[in-house]
């Protein structure tokens, strides 16, 4: 004989699948969340505090139409110029000269190499760059690259190149220098030149940092590109005075 089944049995596997239904339904809205956070995040810092918006480039982002940065509030860019003794960025050129009468003032930038003369840097430098050097501070970015990652060369030649290279810039350009890096990198270079400005790249801000590069993401209201964005720490006012400073 047959065996009968609870009554309830049908109302019972009805509700699993309803349930089920809203676990997907949920889960699906999570991701979409999640996909929409990360397509449209801007975690830019506070406008009110951190007034002045820039951006650091290299031939990775291509070349840029600087109007369209500057109407999404960009008020400065920073160029990746030259690194090492040898490398020399595509886009330089043409971001460097499609930047002018746009309204963002533009810094460039080395990258400092350990395994290359400060001497031949410069050369590297003032041979591809010229006297495209825009009106801020010139950029020296110090971080550890390839095997120096896990096995960093000694504190002291990092300090012996860089006081090296920016001294031979000073001469070059009577323009003063902004030091780039991590929190990590910036505390072994801290003697160096320490009134000159740090750049600091990290997801907080230090009592040291001059710029703050603060995130890789969207402009508040730029391209869909994401950008590597930097805020000035200081007032209008006080990076006005960046501009076409020299040496003393």
């Amino acid at each position: 004989m047959r065996r009968k089944r609870p009554i309830y049995a049908n109302t019972y596997r009805r509700r699993r699948w309803v349930l089920f239904g809203l676990a997907v339904a949920i889960v699906v809205l999570a991701l979409g969340g999640l996909w929409w956070y990360f397509v449209h995040r801007n975690p830019r810092p506070n406008v009110t505090r951190y007034p002045v918006l820039g951006v650091r480039l290299d031939q990775t982002d291509g070349d840029q139409d600087f109007a369209a940065l500057h109407k999404a509030g960009v008020s400065f860019a920073y160029l990746k110029a030259t690194e090492g003794a040898s490398y020399f960025d595509d886009d330089f050129a043409f971001n460097y000269q499609h930047a002018a009468g746009s309204g963002v003032a533009l810094g460039v930038y080395h990258f400092l190499s350990f395994d290359s003369t400060p001497a031949k840097q410069a050369a590297q430098f003032e041979t591809n760059v010229g006297s495209d050097i825009g009106t801020l501070p010139i950029g020296i970015e110090v971080g550890y690259y390839s095997d120096y990652v896990d096995s960093p060369p000694p504190a002291s030649k990092v300090r012996r190149q860089l006081t090296q290279l920016i001294a031979l810039l000073a001469a070059k350009y009577q323009r003063p220098v902004v030091i780039m890096g991590t929190p990590r990198v910036l505390a072994v270079v801290a003697q160096v030149s320490p009134a000159s400005p740090r750049w600091v790249i990290a997801a907080k801000s230090t009592k040291t940092a001059t710029y703050w590069e603060y995130a890789t993401a969207k402009l508040p209201q730029g391209p869909a590109a994401e950008y590597r964005a930097v805020v000035f720490t200081g007032t209008r006012a006080a990076f006005a005075q960046q501009s076409n400073k020299t040496v003393r």
